[in-house]
């Protein structure tokens, strides 16, 4: 447990976006297989990319690369190999996937199952509703706004909102404050190892989705809550509240 739970019923929720509000991976390994073939690489088994897909594009790519020279069999040491190619030539890939996934942010994508009623219901209730992503903000607002999903939030913050990103706490503590929510009242839900370190780092309760992105258990991460499904998430937070 953190060491501050809610002290009154909970008034603000902080969602992270891919993974957690959205499942963006159709599109972005679609963006990704785009990038890899135009510049004559091999294209990656998804589901050795799925799970970092929270550690950016450039990450995404320099799994592929990496996966490509030595194998999948070499999984445990992927992450301490050195990228199989030059900066230079990752940045080229990024600009590449970018453009392609920039023009084609919500083909697949979707609101997970259950999103679109919890926050209806929440908003119906009053709640503050808030974004905090590591997603910059020229491709947050696209997608949430091809989802019609932008009307449901009081603040949207990327990663250049600020000049710090999660797992900083200033990061979800300014994004609650431009939602007009309070500490003592709020809550982050995330899919990640950085979404929970950002809400420990911040003090703040947080309920981790099985669902998401992540190279690693949720439930390993011991987030205050584990919910497995949106139809879960009022009960959660009327359990967390104070």
């Amino acid at each position: 447990m953190p060491q501050t739970l809610p002290n009154k019923p909970i008034k603000t929720v902080c969602f992270d976006l891919d993974g957690t509000l959205v499942d963006t991976a159709p599109d972005l390994l679609a963006a990704l297989d785009f990038c890899l073939e135009q510049k004559g690489y091999a294209l990656p088994d998804h589901d050795l990319i799925r799970p970092i897909i929270g550690q950016g594009a450039k990450g995404m790519i320099k799994r592929s690369l990496t996966l490509a020279q030595v194998g999948a069999d070499q999984m445990m040491d992927i992450n301490e190999l050195p990228c199989p190619v030059s900066d230079e030539e990752i940045d080229d890939l990024w600009t590449v996937l970018i453009d392609h996934y920039s023009q084609n942010i919500a083909v697949h994508s979707a609101p997970f199952e259950g999103v679109v009623e919890a926050l209806t219901t929440l908003k119906q209730q009053g709640v503050l509703l808030a974004v905090c992503t590591n997603k910059p903000l020229f491709l947050t607002k696209p997608l949430l706004d091809q989802l019609d999903l932008t009307s449901f939030f009081d603040a949207i913050s990327g990663a250049d909102s600020f000049p710090y990103r999660k797992p900083d706490p200033r990061h979800l503590l300014d994004t609650i404050a431009l939602a007009g929510g309070d500490k003592g009242s709020s809550i982050m839900i995330g899919d990640s190892k950085t979404d929970i370190d950002t809400a420990r780092n911040a003090d703040i309760a947080v309920i981790g989705v099985d669902f998401g992105y992540s190279d690693v258990t949720m439930e390993s991460l011991k987030p205050d809550r584990l919910m497995s499904h949106y139809d879960e998430l009022i009960g959660l937070l009327e359990g967390l509240g104070g």
